[in-house]
C-alpha cells in the first residue's frame, strides 16, 4: 500500500518558504476481490502533513491544498534541513531507544527484551512490566501491541502513550503494574517499516492475519508463544491500528455471538463502560467475518486466535484511532493511550482475579 511518506530535505533556502507537493499513487487496493479497485489518494494525503526541523518533535503543517490526486503542503521559512511525513514517524529504532529507556529509568519493574528476530534478521524490541509482591499466577495478564500494518505509524504513539502512563505515580497506574504482567510491543512489522512499505495485505501473508498455528512471521510466533505461556490469566489484549482517512474517533472491532458467547459480551460491555468514562463515546464496530469463506481467515486473525486460545473471559480487540485529525501529533497519539490505560484499570477493578 504506497500510502505514506516521510522525507528529509536539505540546503534550504532559510529566507523562502518551503512548499512540498505530494501526488497519490492510485494503484490496485492490495487483496480486493475487485482487480480494478484502486486505493483512493486520501490514504496517502493527509489534511495536514507532519512537520519537524530536529527530525525528533513533531507537528503539523497548516492545511494542504488539495486537488484531486494530490496535495501542496507549506512550510514557513526557517531551518535549512526539514523533515516532512505522512504521520509523525516511529521507526524500529525509535522503538528499540524507547523501551531501553523505560528499561534503564524504571529497572524495578521494567525490563526490555527482544521478542524476535524478524525475517530481515531485525530485532523486534519488547517491553515487560511488573510491580509488587503479588505472585505472577494472580496477575491480570495484558498484552499490547502496534504497527501489525507498518504505515499505521499513530499506533505505536498511542502505546508510547499508554506505556508513559503505566510507568508514571498515578495511582491508577501503579495498581496496574502490581496487580498486572504487561507486554507491549511497539513495532511488529519491522521489516516492513524499516523499509517504508506500506504493510498491510503484504505477501505472503498480512502481519495481522498470521496467527495461525504455523505464522509466517517470526514475531507473530514469538507472540503467540508469550500469549499462551500466560493462558487464561490473559484478560486484555488490544491490537493497535489506525483506520480510514475519515475516521474521527477511537473505534473498536467487537465480536458478538455465535462468535463469542454471552458471558464475554457482558464483559464487552462492562469494558467499554470504563471506556467511554475515560475516552469518551467510541465507535463499536462488527467484528466478525462478512462471508462464511472469511472464517478460516477471520480465525488466524490476532483477536480471534486471542479469544480462542485464552478462554471466554480474555477482552481481545482491534483498536482503531484516528489519523487525519488534529490530534494527529505524538501529543494526541499518547492522550488515547493513556486514556486507554486508565480504562483498562478501572475495568479491572472489578474484574475476577485469574
Amino acid at each position: 500500500m504506497p500510502n505514506w511518506w516521510f522525507v528529509r530535505i536539505t540546503d534550504l533556502d532559510t529566507n523562502k518558504p518551503f512548499t512540498l507537493q505530494v501526488v497519490a499513487r492510485e494503484e490496485p487496493v492490495p487483496g480486493s476481490d475487485n482487480p480494478k479497485q484502486l486505493l483512493t489518494a486520501g490514504w496517502a494525503l493527509p489534511d495536514c502533513a507532519a512537520v519537524s526541523t530536529d527530525g525528533a518533535s513533531w507537528k503539523q503543517t497548516l492545511p494542504g491544498e488539495r486537488n484531486r490526486s494530490e496535495s501542496v503542503y507549506q512550510v514557513p521559512a526557517g531551518p535549512a534541513t526539514l523533515w516532512l511525513a505522512w504521520g509523525p514517524p516511529f521507526t524500529p529504532h525509535d522503538s528499540a531507544v524507547f523501551v531501553e529507556r523505560i528499561a534503564r529509568e524504571h529497572p524495578s519493574f521494567a525490563t526490555a527484551f527482544t521478542l524476535a528476530r524478524s525475517r530481515e534478521d531485525r530485532p523486534v524490541p519488547a517491553l515487560h512490566v511488573v510491580g509488587g509482591d503479588l505472585p505472577t499466577t494472580n496477575r491480570f495478564g495484558i498484552w499490547l501491541n502496534a504497527r501489525h500494518h507498518a504505515w499505521e505509524c499513530g499506533s505505536s504513539w498511542v502505546g508510547i502513550g499508554f506505556i508513559e502512563w503505566l510507568v508514571s505515580d498515578d495511582p491508577e497506574a501503579k495498581w496496574l503494574r502490581e496487580n498486572g504482567e504487561i507486554y507491549f510491543v511497539p513495532v511488529m512489522d519491522v521489516d516492513h517499516v524499516a523499509t517504508g512499505d506500506g504493510g498491510k495485505m503484504a505477501l505472503p501473508q498480512d502481519h495481522i492475519r498470521d496467527w495461525s498455528a504455523a505464522p509466517h512471521w517470526p514475531e507473530v510466533a514469538a507472540a503467540q508463544g508469550r500469549i499462551l505461556a500466560m493462558g487464561k490469566r490473559t484478560t486484555i489484549y488490544l491490537d493497535l491500528h489506525n483506520g480510514a482517512p475519515s475516521q474521527r474517533t477511537e473505534g473498536f472491532y467487537v465480536p458478538y455471538p455465535p462468535y463469542v458467547p454471552n458471558e464475554t459480551v457482558r464483559l464487552h460491555d462492562r469494558f467499554f463502560d470504563c471506556v467511554r468514562r475515560t475516552m469518551g463515546e467510541v465507535r463499536l464496530m462488527d467484528g466478525k467475518p462478512n462471508r462464511p469463506e472469511e472464517i478460516p481467515i477471520w480465525r488466524n486473525s490476532a483477536a480471534p486466535w486471542v479469544r480462542e486460545h485464552c478462554g471466554s473471559k480474555a477482552l481481545a480487540f482491534t483498536v482503531e484511532t484516528a489519523w487525519n485529525t488534529p490530534q494527529g501529533t505524538p501529543e494526541g497519539y499518547r492522550d488515547v493511550g493513556r486514556k486507554l490505560g486508565l480504562a483498562i484499570a478501572a475495568y479491572l477493578h472489578t474484574a475476577e482475579r485469574p
